[in-house]
């Protein structure tokens, strides 16, 4: 599922694009993007054992909240600004779309679906916390804070005035076409646009 999504991300970033990815973990991922995309890439990642493998990767990645490593840019310093598999765990996700549209030209955007039909059976059957591929951790464990479905992330977009420029669904077997909001997993989402909406 989760190569689907990164080879999506790499389809949608040009060659030689200026790259900033928040939440970098142990840089695998921007390091393929230099490599097959030839990008200028920067990451920010707060835990310090995996900024010190990125740095053995050779990639410029400072340790840092995802927060407090923005302001640090200027206006439109990048082309994409990545924030993958962290966007639900953030305690303040408008201000962190703000800015990262006001340092990158696009966004793009991975999280989990928990409007799956699995979490919703799941819920159903058994009432209580669910755990899938895609939310592997108990309640308790879980770095997740926001509980929220496809919908809701385009309903966000829309009370934020950012367009979504494109979106891919998956699941286990793949790409989902069909009633993503029902059937995917995770969502993956390309933003535009100066945010003003909301707070």
């Amino acid at each position: 599922m989760y190569q689907n999504l990164y080879r999506q991300v790499i389809d949608w970033i040009p060659e030689r694009a200026r790259v900033l990815d928040l939440g970098t973990g142990d840089g695998e991922f921007l390091e393929q993007l230099v490599k097959t995309r030839r990008v200028s890439g920067e990451g920010v990642e707060l835990n310090p054992e995996l900024v010190t493998r990125c740095i053995d990767r050779g990639l410029a990645v400072h340790q840092g909240d995802v927060m407090d490593g923005l302001d640090q840019y200027g206006d439109g310093a990048f082309d994409y600004v990545l924030l993958l598999g962290t966007f639900q765990e953030l305690k303040q996700s408008e201000q962190l779309v703000r800015e990262a549209l006001r340092v990158g030209r696009k966004l793009i955007v991975s999280y989990s679906n928990f409007a799956h039909v699995r979490v919703r059976w799941q819920m159903l059957l058994s009432g209580r916390s669910p755990m899938t591929k895609a939310l592997p951790s108990p309640w308790y464990r879980t770095p997740n804070i926001h509980f929220f479905s496809i919908l809701d992330f385009q309903g966000f977009c829309e009370d934020m005035r950012i367009k979504e420029v494109a979106s891919a669904y998956f699941n286990a077997r793949g790409l989902v076409r069909w009633l993503p909001n029902l059937r995917a997993e995770v969502a993956l989402s390309l933003l535009e646009g100066a945010p003003n909406g909301l707070g």
